[in-house]
């Protein structure tokens, strides 16, 4: 299988949140990221005290909505986006696994004079080391400031995902390649995996033509939304699971189908409708 992507395709964005529509472009899927703090801010975004940070990533600015603190991104030294936090509400998600195993933060964030805890976890986009942050060339032109993604993984601990598919650690495994998703890689994924927090990855990266085109975040389990609320999180289903990670094993099969799954994708660059799996 080869993939095919148009010029147009491979410039640089900043996107999440996939759904198989041509309804809600740019609003309830595809939506545009802020790259900026002050493109933050044009949103209605707001500055909030960051809950923790990995070694490295202290000086790191945390925008988020002013309402809703599910998906934020991260800025660095230049202003830049530089990462994204993605959490989810505690009292509104039964999760399948152990979540401080899976490497979940708690987060007591105060939303609009409300407490609201949250499991919560980070991407990076750019380095740990500060002066490498600072010295970047033209960084409002990349979303991706470094050789490699950081991620926190299994009991918080960063991994390491290459921007480059060759360069991808051997532990991930080739699934399948998704239209408007990419091709897409699992963590020690195969059919006889052993299903637990210990093994099941929160990320996966989404590439096409080499290139890191997108990263996945999953996480097994009920999301309870009451009416009115957003709902950032895709949901596929066990068939979905199925089509997807494609020599997976059969007891995360059974775990999305007994206790459902949420997703998001986040992708980094600006036409993902236009990768093709051909």
């Amino acid at each position: 299988m080869f993939q095919f992507v148009t010029d147009a395709a491979r410039q640089d964005g900043f996107r999440y949140r996939f759904e198989f529509s041509l309804i809600g472009f740019e609003t309830t899927n595809f939506i545009p990221g802020p790259r900026t703090n002050s493109s933050a801010q044009s949103k209605g975004w707001i500055n909030v005290e960051r809950p923790y940070s990995a070694a490295g990533y202290e000086p790191l600015q945390l925008w988020c909505p002013s309402n809703d603190y599910v998906v934020c991104v991260l800025t660095d030294e230049t202003g830049n986006t530089a990462g994204m936090q993605i959490s989810v509400p505690k009292a509104k998600f039964t999760p399948a696994l152990d979540m401080d195993e899976l490497g979940f933060q708690t987060w007591e964030a105060n939303v609009n004079g409300k407490t609201i805890e949250y499991y919560t976890k980070t991407q990076y986009f750019v380095s740990a080391d500060s002066a490498t942050r600072i010295a970047f060339a033209n960084p409002e032109k990349s979303i991706l400031r470094d050789a490699d993604v950081s991620v926190e993984g299994f009991n918080g601990e960063l991994l390491k995902i290459s921007t480059s598919q060759s360069n991808l650690d051997s532990i991930f495994t080739k699934q399948a390649c998704i239209p408007w998703m990419g091709l897409h890689y699992y963590y020690d994924m195969s059919p006889s995996l052993e299903c637990s927090a210990s093994t099941i990855l929160t990320w996966f990266p989404l590439y096409e033509n080499d290139a890191l085109v997108g990263m996945g975040f999953m996480l097994p389990g009920t999301l309870t939304l009451a009416k009115g609320d957003t709902d950032y999180f895709e949901h596929p289903t066990q068939s979905d699971v199925e089509m997807i990670v494609n020599s997976g094993p059969q007891c995360l099969y059974n775990m999305v189908g007994a206790s459902s799954v949420i997703t998001l994708h986040t992708y980094f660059i600006e036409t993902p409708r236009q990768l093709f799996c051909l």
